[in-house]
């Protein structure tokens, strides 16, 4: 697929006073018109329109090369006299907000070719082409490359299973970023004590699996800020048995456990910190039985989640974001008030399961029997699906 550039009128190039390979870039070869979700030349006219100038102080100009999408609302400039490269934005006042992007126009037009093509390597090579772009991961391009990261990754999930246990454990880590985790060093660990949704590996957990990728011994690991439902299912998706253990609650008091969930969702309160530990087994858990079957119905367009939210009313809510087709939703879940009660830290069923659903209860039935747990087939639509440890012979 061809891709068609845009280039800027010589005559303006001149009179900005561009360095020549700002000049030769902006003029000869162009800037694309338009690259995936994170570029785009066709922005409205108007003072922060394609290729207009403005003035950043007496002796300086910023040119605009584009912006992230159609709208205009974030803006690139390049910085003439620097030639550096700006992302810029305005807060909820009005107010301008600039973000560096890259030292050069030549890095930054590298950024935006090659992420429109994202491979495995391209945020490696990137990150050594201008190492400034990285160097915190909420900077634009790390986000940016982070984003496609996963959606390659989501990709490569859906297209083929897990090759060895250490391919499994990167898919599940993979997971929990998609969902806001943050994988950091023993050190930011230590010393991020009010943070969420972090997780840290022992430095030496390479060594639990073998060459061949196979999980050969137990490790363990350190998390703080989140929910062990969302962590446990993460690892269970790709056919990973984990021990997830938290601080003691006491299971008697529903409001505390209901403050604690909602307050890792909104990123309230003093974050909870937890281990988990990886097993190396070959008895798989109740979990992860259940979770190939949600992945047998989300092939055929359910949305099929574990430990969807909090509350079963929130849980419909996300279903209906999810859903196109709103007047004929397909969906199977829990809620994480009911995963917490149902599952032992393995993963394994101790207690009834109730599911809500969405869809051919039939379909679902058969899913949910390849399980070989104990299911109680609803009657009608009103009441649930509930899942049960297996009867033993």
């Amino acid at each position: 697929m061809s891709v068609e550039f845009i280039t800027l009128d010589a005559e303006k190039g001149r009179e900005l006073g561009l360095s020549e390979a700002d000049f030769v870039l902006l003029t000869e070869t162009g800037l694309p018109r338009d690259v995936a979700d994170h570029f785009c030349t066709d922005i409205p006219d108007g003072p922060f329109g394609l290729f207009a100038v403005r003035r950043l102080n007496a002796d300086n100009h910023a040119l605009i090369l584009g912006g992230t999408s159609s709208d205009g609302g974030l803006v690139y400039f390049l910085d003439v006299n620097d030639g550096n490269v700006v992302l810029l934005s305005w807060d909820d006042d009005g107010e301008p907000q600039y973000e560096g992007v890259n030292t050069t126009l030549s890095a930054f037009a590298e950024f935006v070719v090659r992420l429109g093509a994202y491979t495995e390597s391209t945020g490696a090579e990137l990150e050594k082409l201008d190492p400034e772009a990285f160097r915190h991961p909420h900077c634009w391009w790390a986000m940016v490359a982070a984003r496609y990261r996963r959606e390659a990754a989501r990709r490569e999930r859906m297209s083929a299973p897990a090759a060895s246990h250490s391919d499994a454990f990167d898919r599940a880590l993979d997971r929990l970023e998609e969902k806001g985790w943050r994988h950091v060093s023993g050190k930011e660990f230590a010393s991020a004590t009010d943070e969420y949704g972090l997780l840290t590996l022992p430095e030496d957990f390479s060594k639990a699996f073998a060459a061949d990728g196979a999980l050969i011994r137990d490790f363990s690991a350190r998390w703080r800020g989140g929910l062990p439902p969302e962590i446990q299912s993460a690892f269970a998706w790709e056919g990973l048995v984990v021990l997830v253990s938290e601080e003691e609650q006491d299971e008697g008091d529903f409001d505390a456990i209901m403050d604690q969930m909602l307050a890792a969702i909104h990123d309230r309160q003093q974050p909870t910190d937890g281990t988990l530990t990886c097993l190396a087994t070959e008895e798989t858990s109740d979990l992860c039985r259940i979770l190939r079957a949600f992945g047998r119905l989300a092939a055929k367009g359910y949305v099929a989640e574990p430990a969807l939210w909090p509350t079963t009313s929130g849980c419909w809510e996300r279903v209906a974001e999810r859903t196109e087709d709103t007047d004929s939703p397909k969906a199977v879940f829990w809620n994480t008030q009911s995963h917490d009660r149902a599952f032992d830290a393995r993963g394994d069923l101790i207690d009834e399961l109730y599911l809500g659903w969405a869809g051919d209860h039939e379909e679902i039935a058969a899913a949910l029997a390849e399980t070989g747990l104990t299911v109680k087939v609803p009657e009608n639509e009103g009441t649930t699906f509930i899942l049960g440890p297996a009867e033993t012979p």
